[in-house]
């Protein structure tokens, strides 16, 4: 592809990975032309040495082209498998074990969450699945994302009526949704309380920690394996040792980081720490 070799090209990713604060080449090629040609198409640019003199001299269109890069497309309980695996086996499989150790927290990760969809569609799986008063489970969500502009739109949790009433069960829409116009609904105040929000970027050395599930789905097909790699290193560290990582449903986990993590659902994309690697110590050297 003549685009990866061309100069400008090289100096606009080069930028954008310093704006990332990421040292080497996250993001496939293949994908970054898209983002970036969308971004000259819409702008009439047809150089990328042009449009590089222009990210150069212009902060804010450095920050468009980081929006447009790390955006990502969601709803509300998107791949219905996966709800339907939290529903049934994921969470009365954790109910079990915490009971057992005589724990009530329950502690997920929703990664690269974009507008909100995802994490409070787990909030309103776990009132579904534990009850109204969550069984007694002290519950946290962290939400986090790249994108500040996706975020404020998460934390106010409004949405369209015709996206509400496309994506989410009739019967649940009363329980967690409020009309507030002829246009939109809101989240309800106890899905809100649920969800903590905050900007995250994922090629971050520190991670959070001690959670039971994360969700990472549909951000991982367009950085490279490398990159991916380190990620899933710190997703490990991230999980408790019994916790669950839930993919989006065209991602696999490749390479020395297949060692990290053992299959739990096909269907689902949902994998579970192994312990073997940590008990024998074992990290990525080596093939």
């Amino acid at each position: 592809m003549m685009d990866v070799k061309d100069p400008g090209y090289i100096r606009i990713k080069r930028e954008l990975f310093r704006h990332l604060k990421v040292s080497s080449d996250a993001y496939k090629d293949t994908y970054l032309v898209r983002r970036i040609r969308a971004r000259m198409r819409k702008l009439g640019i047809a150089s990328y040495t042009e449009y590089y003199r222009l990210i150069k001299a212009n902060r804010s269109e450095l920050d468009e082209l980081l929006l447009t890069v790390a955006i990502n497309v969601t709803e509300f309980f998107r791949d219905p498998v996966v709800w339907k695996t939290l529903e049934k086996k994921i969470l009365p499989e954790l109910v079990e074990y915490k009971r057992e150790i005589h724990s009530n927290s329950l502690k997920i990760w929703s990664a690269a969450c974009s507008t909100g969809q995802e994490p409070y569609s787990i909030a309103m799986t776990l009132y579904e699945t534990l009850g109204e008063n969550l069984d007694g489970f002290r519950v946290s969500i962290l939400a986090t994302d790249i994108d500040r502009e996706a975020l404020s739109v998460a934390m106010k949790g409004e949405y369209p009526v015709d996206v509400i009433e496309k994506q989410i069960p009739r019967s649940m829409i009363p329980k967690y949704f409020t009309r507030v116009s002829d246009e939109r609904y809101r989240v309800s105040p106890k899905i809100k309380r649920l969800v903590k929000f905050r900007q995250f970027n994922l090629f971050s050395t520190t991670y959070p920690k001690g959670f039971d599930i994360i969700f990472i789905r549909n951000v991982l097909i367009y950085i490279k394996r490398d990159a991916q790699e380190e990620i899933f290193a710190k997703l490990y560290d991230s999980l408790e040792d019994h916790g669950y990582l839930v993919l989006g449903k065209t991602e696999t986990i490749l390479g020395n980081a297949a060692r990290m993590f053992r299959l739990y659902d096909l269907v689902a994309r949902i994998y579970r720490k192994n312990l073997e690697v940590k008990k024998h110590g074992k990290g990525f050297g080596g093939g």
